[in-house]
């Protein structure tokens, strides 16, 4: 039979872990949301995966086998690791999607389910499958989070904040007919950037792996994130050398590398971006 201590002990310990969870959740609520992602519509649902006391948070899109996602929550599922690449669990009834949500090449961050399985799963790295694979959702927050999860994960419904009159910053890169979209996260950097906005400057290839140019004035890093890990589709800033860099390939992190956003759509086209470009604040 338990003793009172052991239950006090077990007690405060759920206590906590409900409490850490609501901080997680308040946290993810603050997030700016995006529109669109990878040629799809995203809708206002928030989601949060915690595990091992990390913490995940999605923006889902606006399709019918996300909205049969969200409407099972909350749920607490046991996660499944496979091939060292994403953490899967099995929500309890099945969800209907169709080819528009289908892809191949998957990237770190992403929330996406596996129809003969079953079962959904979080991407902790870029992961190709022959079999099609379908689109839930985009990180908002935690990506560098997922890896380290086991066990059982609490997913849960997070209510998001609104805002009085405010938007996420978008910015459109344009080159040749072709267009990328940022959104920026809330920092000092990514405000500094915006409110440069519009400019036409040289873009340059590094290294193989992203493009770089030179806003006119340098940025402002203060409550600016440091890049923890560069995927192709980040938006960052080098302030050693005052340039912002659109990554193509995968890179890690660097000293002075601060994050500025992600890709929303036209990833495909940031490889081939040369010459002069545009780049403008996208309002719609």
């Amino acid at each position: 039979m338990m003793t009172m201590k052991k239950f006090l002990a077990a007690f405060a310990l759920m206590i906590g872990a409900v409490f850490f969870c609501l901080q997680h959740t308040a946290m993810a609520s603050d997030l700016p949301l995006s529109k669109e992602a990878n040629g799809l519509p995203l809708s206002n649902r928030i989601v949060s995966i915690t595990s091992q006391g990390h913490t995940a948070t999605f923006q889902l899109y606006d399709t019918v086998a996300a909205m049969e996602f969200y409407a099972q929550l909350p749920l607490n599922l046991l996660l499944s690791n496979f091939r060292d690449a994403q953490w899967m669990f099995y929500p309890p009834q099945r969800l209907s999607v169709t080819t528009r949500e289908a892809y191949h090449d998957g990237v770190k961050g992403e929330l996406s389910y596996y129809a003969p399985w079953g079962d959904a799963f979080m991407l902790y790295r870029d992961f190709h499958a022959r079999d099609e694979m379908h689109r839930l959702g985009i990180a908002l927050s935690g990506a560098d989070e997922i890896q380290p999860m086991a066990g059982n994960a609490v997913i849960q419904q997070v209510e998001p904040k609104v805002f009085k009159g405010e938007t996420a910053m978008h910015i459109t890169v344009t080159s040749k007919g072709n267009a990328v979209v940022y959104v920026l996260n809330d920092s000092g950097a990514s405000k500094s950037l915006y409110t440069q906005l519009p400019m036409t400057v040289d873009v340059e290839n590094y290294g193989g792996i992203e493009k770089i140019f030179y806003p006119p004035k340098k940025l402002n890093t203060t409550d600016t994130p440091l890049v923890k890990g560069a995927n192709a589709g980040t938006l960052a800033y080098y302030a050693p050398w005052g340039d912002v860099v659109m990554f193509y390939a995968r890179f890690g992190s660097a000293a002075g590398l601060y994050e500025l956003g992600h890709v929303v759509s036209g990833r495909e086209h940031i490889q081939d971006l040369s010459g002069t470009i545009r780049i403008e604040k996208d309002d719609k």
